[in-house]
């Protein structure tokens, strides 16, 4: 599962280590639409200087790593001024690495930048909920292909703010203006991909911190699969088990996963983050309806309301609840709309976020992701383009490294 394939390197080349030959080859395919060669060769300076510089990948940083003077004004040009379009790179990258990787989803991930200052484009104060407290930072959203063994990002797209008032900030195209909140990110951020004539896999998303409604309606729309991790106040319908009428009932996610324990089953799952690492989890599936109407109010004790059977108007998806071992309240959320798939494949495709963060932290991080010095929206989207780029040298000699390893012990 989530394989992937590299083509072979020379053997025993001392001028070339299998990264640096994959950073060459990697490069020259993904930079070819680039249509000036000098364009082509600073992305592949730059791309190398963010694998090989120590530190942070600061302009001056990356210069240190190439034998050309006046590089790091080489570079900032290339990055900030230059106007090649990123998108073409992306999605050169994607198609790239989808041939290598067959990945089994499309994981969305949030990225937080946290920013000393408030200049930089979409640079706001927010309350990130994984740290429990309000940060001035940069937000945006990361699309992964994802599969068992490896996670990299092809497309990215920054936030600059639900409440910016009046025209957008300096340099950020009038189709973005002031709209991009968290939810529209994770939106543009799949639907650019699915433009690009990949297989569309699963959307794989924790939702928990946007509304879940306008990501339900786009991918619906799309025709994508999804798999959402929700909070356990969102409001669902739902038939009601434990009655022998026809009934739904209107409750909040948690509450009806409560009718479910007693379909619960335990599926075993490899976890991406720890390899060879087997887990159990107990996991339950209820059909519920996306709400469609307003219901009326009608008390039910415990925060349930019962409505009377009518047409909903809702998508039909499917509740997911796992709860660990001995643990009495429900530990995931997860709405999907893919209503044929068994528990095991849920559970196992919502595990790939656990992939997605353990290759943002181990590598991603490491060539740059939260590194850039510059201002600008477009040198933003620029950056992020070279650091998926590196991100996907990486992860491409991680696994010819492990290929070799298994040789020598085969």
């Amino acid at each position: 599962m989530g394989t992937l394939t590299t083509a072979p390197t020379t053997p025993h080349d001392p001028a070339h280590s299998p990264e640096a030959h994959l950073t060459e080859e990697v490069c020259a395919s993904v930079l070819a639409s680039l249509r000036r060669r000098d364009q082509r060769h600073k992305g592949q300076l730059y791309v190398n200087g963010l694998l090989t510089a120590r530190g942070r990948k600061t302009m001056r940083n990356l210069a240190t790593s190439t034998r050309e003077p006046a590089a790091a004004q080489s570079l900032h040009h290339f990055i900030s001024v230059s106007t090649w379009d990123w998108s073409e790179v992306r999605a050169s990258l994607a198609r790239r690495m989808e041939r290598l990787m067959t990945p089994h989803a499309w994981v969305v991930q949030p990225m937080v930048t946290p920013k000393s200052g408030v200049h930089s484009v979409g640079v706001q104060r927010r309350f990130i909920r994984h740290l429990g407290q309000a940060v001035t930072s940069q937000h945006s959203h990361g699309l992964w292909l994802a599969g068992q063994s490896a996670a990299a990002p092809v497309n990215w797209q920054l936030s600059v703010g639900e409440d910016r008032p009046g025209a957008p900030a300096p340099g950020v195209p009038e189709t973005v203006g002031g709209g991009w909140s968290g939810d529209d990110t994770a939106i543009s951020v799949v639907l650019q991909a699915a433009s690009w004539g990949l297989t569309p896999r699963p959307v794989v998303i924790d939702a928990r911190d946007v509304p879940p409604a306008p990501l339900i309606e786009a991918f619906t729309a799309a025709d994508l699969p999804f798999l959402l991790r929700v909070g356990g106040n969102t409001p669902l319908l739902a038939p009601d088990l434990s009655s022998g009428q026809r009934r739904v009932l209107s409750a909040s996610a948690e509450h009806l996963t409560t009718l479910a324990r007693s379909q619960q089953r335990p599926v075993e799952w490899v976890d991406p983050a720890v390899p060879r690492v087997l887990r159990t989890g107990l996991v339950a599936l209820l059909p519920v309806l996306w709400p469609g109407v307003t219901v009326p109010r009608r008390p039910r004790p415990a925060g349930v309301r019962v409505v009377a059977p009518r047409r909903s108007g809702g998508a039909e998806l499917l509740l997911m609840g796992e709860w660990q071992p001995n643990r009495r309240r429900v530990a995931e959320l997860w709405l999907t709309n893919m209503t044929g798939a068994g528990r095991g494949t849920l559970l196992r495709l919502s595990k790939l976020t656990r992939r997605a963060d353990t290759d943002f932290a181990r590598i991603c991080m490491d060539v740059g992701a939260q590194d850039f010095e510059g201002r600008s929206y477009h040198g933003w989207h620029r950056h992020m383009t070279m650091v998926s780029l590196a991100h996907a040298v990486r992860v491409l000699t991680r696994e010819h490294h492990a290929g070799e390893e298994l040789e020598r012990s085969g």
